[in-house]
């Protein structure tokens, strides 16, 4: 209990202070219709880390962020100019321009970047489960000053997202307020992209917003409606990805998408006069998803053709373990296929023919046999996979093998999650009982001491493990 609280809360205050503010903001996108300003914005400022990132600063530094901020500024220019009375053109059409514009851009310039793929990968999720308490003071810094400056000026604000003609009748000079409220949405989306990432920010923006437009009409109930069912969802997120060791932005995501069908079906349940009819078309919907669901599972590509030696040691391979998977079957049999065909196994997995399954690399080091040392050795080696990397080193230290430490350390120079680091950090840590100041979220300069340390340790009690002790 007491890790999952001292991995949990940082991301957790993170999320409620990510919906406070998004989902003020959400209801004046809702409001003015432009749904998808926040994801062009997102990915504007997106592009700026990258752009960052490219010429060789840091995307979480102070520089990267000004990068970001500038960028993101520019994008609110933009949105504020293409409002017109003579709208031939509709702002939407221009917003998704910028959005697929600005996202081919970062993919350009991530191409010329070392690493650039793990960098996209992490513009779009995030890592908001290893967010930092001084990036999160810093945050709710910003957001207090961008929350006082809404406070001041709402009333000029809520005038022009909900009533856009009433504004214009009064006077008002609603270009340069529309500016002045997108520059303040720069400010959070620049901020929140660094935490959470494109798609996670996107989420905490519209969808408390939409639920809380669903259940009622005035700006104060659909704000509290918004903030509750957003602290709820984004916890439930962060336990399913604690529990199931999911990628933390996607798991939230996917909970906010899960939770907006559940409150849409509630509501028409609750609206319609026929009640019984209403629930019937729920259910007889809800059936036929889950058939369809089964029934694409069920569904398998045909044999066409007589299998070769070669795709029959594959099967072989695959069967083997499959094998592995269920303690009612014989493992060391299983062990011996494989270990009698370990040039099949390298090549599928150079080839993706094998797809390796985190239980079946973990019990290879949970059932103790000194025969499943070679098919460690040879997923270490033929596997891109981090993760796989990762749980088939862990199996290497398990049957008391040292080249299992060398392998972990190596994973902490290779790009890679932070999750997966932190990960790394705990084990090497529980084996050596040093820590050498690691930290998956620090610079890469920071990083590379921590790990040049960790290197000079195994250095100095390898010899140790050479003669059957562990340091």
């Amino acid at each position: 209990m007491e890790q999952i609280v001292q991995i949990m809360l940082p991301p957790f205050v993170a999320c409620l202070i990510l919906t406070g503010i998004h989902t003020y903001l959400g209801l004046h996108v809702v409001s003015r219709g432009v749904i998808f300003v926040d994801l062009a914005l997102a990915q504007i400022a997106a592009l700026g880390s990258t752009f960052a990132f490219l010429v060789g600063f840091d995307p979480a530094s102070q520089t990267g962020y000004f990068y970001s901020l500038g960028f993101t500024f520019f994008g609110a220019a933009i949105f504020s100019i293409s409002r017109l009375k003579d709208q031939r053109v509709p702002q939407e059409a221009l917003i998704g321009i910028v959005f697929a514009v600005s996202s081919s851009a970062a993919i350009l310039i991530a191409d010329r970047a070392p690493q650039g793929a793990e960098h996209v990968a992490e513009m779009l999720s995030g890592a908001i489960l290893w967010v930092s308490w001084s990036t999160i003071w810093k945050t709710l810094l910003i957001y207090s000053a961008i929350g006082v400056f809404h406070v001041v000026f709402r009333d000029k604000f809520l005038l022009i997202s909900i009533e856009p003609e009433e504004a214009e009748r009064r006077g008002l000079a609603v270009r340069w307020w529309d500016f002045l409220f997108y520059m303040s949405f720069g400010f959070v989306i620049t901020s929140s992209v660094a935490i959470a990432g494109v798609l996670l920010v996107f989420s905490f923006l519209i969808i408390p917003s939409v639920i809380g437009v669903l259940y009622s009409k005035k700006i104060g109930t659909r704000l509290i409606i918004g903030w509750v069912s957003g602290t709820v969802v984004s916890s439930m997120g962060l336990l399913l990805s604690y529990q199931f060791d999911f990628p933390s932005g996607p798991s939230i995501v996917c909970s906010f998408g899960a939770f907006l069908i559940l409150a849409a079906i509630v509501q028409y349940l609750v609206r319609t006069e026929r009640k019984g009819r209403a629930l019937a078309r729920v259910g007889v919907g809800t059936l036929i998803v889950v058939l369809f669901l089964v029934l694409a599972t069920q569904v398998r590509p045909p044999v066409s053709h007589l299998e070769t030696p070669e795709e029959t040691s594959l099967a072989r391979v695959l069967q083997a373990l499959e094998d592995l998977k269920r303690e009612d079957r014989p493992s060391q049999n299983a062990l011996a296929l494989l270990n009698e065909n370990q040039e099949v196994l390298k090549q599928g997995l150079k080839d993706g023919q094998i797809e390796l399954d985190q239980r079946v690399v973990q019990r290879l080091g949970e059932l103790g046999f000194s025969e499943a040392i070679p098919i460690l050795t040879i997923v270490c080696d033929n596997t891109e996979d981090p993760w796989m990397r990762y749980y088939a080193s862990s199996s290497l230290l398990h049957l008391g093998h040292k080249e299992g430490i060398h392998r972990l350390i190596q994973l902490l120079k290779e790009p890679g999650p932070a999750f997966l680091k932190a990960q790394v950090r705990d084990l090497l840590r529980q084996i050596s009982g040093e820590n050498f100041g690691y930290d998956p979220m620090s610079r890469q300069e920071e990083s590379e001491r921590s790990i040049d340390r960790w290197e000079v340790w195994w250095h100095e009690h390898a010899a140790r493990w050479n003669k059957g002790v562990r340091p």
